[in-house]
């Protein structure tokens, strides 16, 4: 299996977790039903998983691979361990404020996505520069 086909794996499971659990929760909380099944919450918590797939999958150079798998991987495993405890225990879940505890997560996700994002692109543009400045010199 390709790199690129293993991280839009990852993506998509984590998407699917992101934008399941709070779909869950609402069905097995229906009290929280009003918070959760709002199409701004859902949407927004898809937003972390469409940056990354935007910025990294499009790239065909064998350089990309890695960074796109490794920012894949830590987006899984930050859903994992963000919404296996809400989808656990979905009634103790709960408050007006829910929605927005999913759309706080949402960004802070998003934004750690971008920084990953930029600290490995800028990794690979100082790469490529010091490998342009060995051929060259």
């Amino acid at each position: 299996m390709s790199a690129r086909r293993s991280a839009a794996g990852l993506l998509f499971a984590g998407l699917l977790l992101a934008v399941g659990t709070p779909a869950y929760v609402a069905h097995a909380a229906p009290h929280l039903a009003v918070y959760l099944i709002n199409p701004a919450i859902l949407l927004v918590q898809a937003a972390p998983y469409v940056v990354c797939a935007v910025i990294w999958l499009p790239w065909r150079t064998p350089v990309a691979r890695t960074p796109s798998l490794i920012l894949a991987a830590l987006l899984f495993v930050a859903a994992l361990v963000v919404y296996l405890p809400i989808l656990w225990t979905p009634a103790k879940n709960g408050g007006d404020m829910i929605g927005l505890a999913y759309i706080l997560i949402s960004v802070v996700t998003t934004a750690g996505v971008l920084l990953g994002s930029a600290t490995a692109g800028l990794m690979l543009w100082l790469r490529g520069r010091a490998q342009r400045a060995s051929i060259s010199g």
